[in-house]
């Protein structure tokens, strides 16, 4: 019985998903309920309770990110025209910026972060140079590290935590088990935190989630949603500004 379920598609279905939610507490629910509703708006109790649901939006949220990369790097691997590959991801990366600006930190050009298309643009550019130089480790290595401070650097959403993640899935792509561990690595370590309550963190389980969901992965490309999630990045942020500035905002 094959037991691995989950096309392409359906994947990056999830990965949207879980984002979603992940935006909608940071958006709706942070930025524009809490930090903007009067003091008596709620009663102690609601507010944790509106804060424990804004941190559940963001520990499901982190199942998202290292399904994206996963994605890209089989993208990668069996994409038949490498440079529209590239040329998409940056172009939508640049068409997204303003309104991932607007959207997280109000202003249509800020300096604070990044969006993550940038991200997975700087990722795609690291492998093309490996594949380029054969795939040797020592190369992935110096590139991993210049992708990686390049992602700090300027803010990117993922940081190099993103950079490093989709190099190991590329360099163990044919070594799944060695793949899945040094993923669950890098996000262990990723998250600066190596004392036992950093190990039983909620956040590093649900990140944990998604490799589960990686191996369920069927290998086809299910539906063409090709294009889907250019077009719907930059306009599912659109929609969270426009609800939280002039709907849910004015309300409070």
């Amino acid at each position: 019985m094959n037991k691995k379920i989950l096309s392409g598609s359906t994947i990056k279905i999830i990965a949207v998903i879980t984002m979603c939610i992940d935006h909608f507490g940071q958006v709706v629910l942070k930025n524009g309920v809490v930090m903007n509703a009067p003091y008596k708006f709620f009663s102690d109790a609601q507010f944790s309770a509106l804060l424990s649901i804004v941190d559940l939006c963001h520990m499901l949220g982190r199942v998202a990110f290292p399904l994206f990369c996963y994605l890209l790097v089989e993208g990668f691997i069996h994409t038949h025209n490498l440079r529209r590959y590239i040329l998409n991801l940056g172009l939508f990366a640049i068409v997204s910026e303003p309104i991932y600006d607007l959207t997280f930190y109000g202003s249509v050009f800020s300096s604070e972060g990044q969006n993550v298309l940038f991200t997975l643009l700087i990722g795609i550019l690291t492998l093309t140079c490996i594949k380029k130089l054969n795939d040797n480790i020592w190369v992935a290595i110096f590139f991993n590290f210049i992708s990686g401070s390049v992602a700090y650097i300027l803010n990117l959403d993922g940081w190099y935590y993103g950079a490093i993640m989709i190099t190991v899935m590329y360099m163990f792509r044919r070594h799944k088990f060695m793949k899945y561990l040094l993923t669950a690595v890098v996000m262990y370590l990723c998250e600066l935190d190596y004392s036992l309550k950093g190990l039983l963190d909620p956040y590093f389980w649900m990140a944990l989630l998604s490799l589960f969901i990686m191996v369920l992965y069927n290998g086809q490309r299910g539906m063409k949603i090709k294009y889907f999630f250019y077009i719907f990045y930059p306009g599912h942020l659109l929609f969270l500004y426009v609800l939280t500035t002039f709907i849910i905002v004015p309300q409070l």
